[in-house]
């Protein structure tokens, strides 16, 4: 049968660590803006930027880094074999 590599399946884990943060912080923003409209509402930054808008770029913003991160940690390892 087919069997996955160790070092596959490392990186199977690592996506999914990345993938569950990058899951937890969407939830986290939009549970901020279900249950604490107020909150998300509000000012961000002195020159009028909204809280939604700040937190759902970092949301995004979040998604680029922890792929670059992955694509650079599997790139280190593989390289090294």
């Amino acid at each position: 049968m087919n069997q996955v590599s160790t070092q596959d399946d490392d990186n199977v884990t690592l996506g999914m660590a990345l993938t569950a943060l990058q899951v937890l912080t969407y939830l986290c923003f939009v549970a901020a803006c279900c249950f604490a409209p107020g909150f998300i509402q509000g000012q961000a930054l002195s020159n009028g930027v909204p809280v939604s808008f700040a937190a759902g770029l970092g949301v995004i913003s979040l998604g680029a880094i922890l792929t670059i991160v992955y694509v650079a940690i599997t790139n280190r390892v593989e390289g090294v074999e």
